[in-house]
C-alpha cells in the first residue's frame, strides 16, 4: 500500500510558512481553509468513493496515471446541485524526489435530490486537478467558496523547499458544470529566513472578491501590500504585471 506522507506535508507546510509572519498580524481570508487529512474518512464518502474508484479497498484506490502509481484518498464533498456534487480525492505517490509530485482528483456525481446519498451515479472523472506538492504529495490545504465565480470554486493550495526558499501557492478551480477548469494561479508565501541575511517573508489571502470580476490577495510579513487579479474574457483571473512576492 502507498502510505501518504503525512510528516513531509507537515514539514512543507511549516516552512513555507512560519517565517512569513512578521509584526503584521495575517488577513482574513474569506475561503475558510484546513489542512488535508489523508488519514480522516469524511462522512458519507465512502459509498461516492467506490463509484468513483470501484478497485477501492477501505476508502483507498491505488490508480496507474502514466507511469506512476497513486493512492487516492476521499477528501470532501462539494455541492454542485440539489442533485449533484463533487468528491475531491488526494493521490500520493512513493517517489521522494522534489520533481515529483501528487495528483487531486475530482469526480461529478448524481444523486436523488437533496443530500449526497447513495446511489451515486458517475458523471465525470478528472486526475489532474488544482495545487500539488513536492516528493510526491498532493495539495497541501483545501477549501471552497461561491463569492468568486457563479459556480462553486475549489481552493488547493501546496508548496516546497529549495535551495533553502521556502514557497507556497495555491489554484483557484471552477467547478462548471462541464467539468472543472483551474482559473487562477497565486503565490500564497515566501521565505528565505533560513539562509543567512535572508528575508523572513510574506505570506497571502484572498480577503475580498467581486464575483465574476476580480479578488484581491493581501499579503503581510516584511512587507504589506493587495495584489488584484481580474477575470479574462477566457474566464481566468490574472495579475497585472508581476507579483511582488519572490518565486522559488
Amino acid at each position: 500500500m502507498i502510505t501518504p506522507k503525512t510528516a513531509t506535508l507537515t514539514a512543507l507546510a511549516t516552512l513555507a510558512s512560519a517565517a512569513a509572519f512578521a509584526p503584521a498580524a495575517l488577513a482574513q481570508s474569506v475561503i475558510e481553509t484546513r489542512d488535508v487529512n489523508r488519514d480522516a474518512v469524511p462522512a458519507g464518502t465512502p459509498a461516492a468513493f467506490v463509484v468513483a474508484f470501484p478497485d477501492a479497498e477501505r476508502n483507498e484506490a491505488v490508480r496507474e496515471v502514466g507511469e506512476d502509481a497513486y493512492s487516492f484518498v476521499p477528501l470532501a464533498f462539494i455541492p454542485l446541485s440539489d442533485t449533484r456534487v463533487a468528491l475531491v480525492s488526494t493521490g500520493a505517490n512513493d517517489c521522494t524526489g522534489q520533481a515529483c509530485t501528487g495528483l487531486n482528483a475530482v469526480h461529478y456525481l448524481s444523486h436523488d435530490a437533496g443530500e449526497p446519498r447513495y446511489p451515486y451515479r458517475l458523471q465525470g472523472e478528472w486526475l489532474d486537478v488544482g495545487a500539488v506538492g513536492v516528493m510526491g504529495n498532493p495539495a497541501m490545504q483545501w477549501g471552497w467558496t461561491r463569492a468568486i465565480t457563479e459556480h462553486p470554486v475549489l481552493f488547493t493550495e501546496a508548496g516546497g523547499v529549495w535551495q533553502g526558499r521556502a514557497c507556497g501557492y495555491a489554484v483557484l478551480t471552477e467547478l462548471t458544470p462541464s467539468g472543472p477548469k483551474d482559473i487562477a494561479r497565486i503565490p500564497t508565501s515566501f521565505s528565505d529566513a533560513s539562509v543567512e541575511g535572508g528575508d523572513p517573508g510574506v505570506e497571502g489571502v484572498i480577503t475580498s472578491a467581486e464575483k465574476g470580476r476580480s479578488f484581491t490577495v493581501s499579503y503581510t510579513g516584511s512587507a504589506s501590500f493587495d495584489e488584484v487579479y481580474k477575470r479574462g474574457a477566457d474566464g481566468a483571473y490574472r495579475l497585472d504585471g508581476t507579483s511582488r512576492v519572490s518565486a522559488c
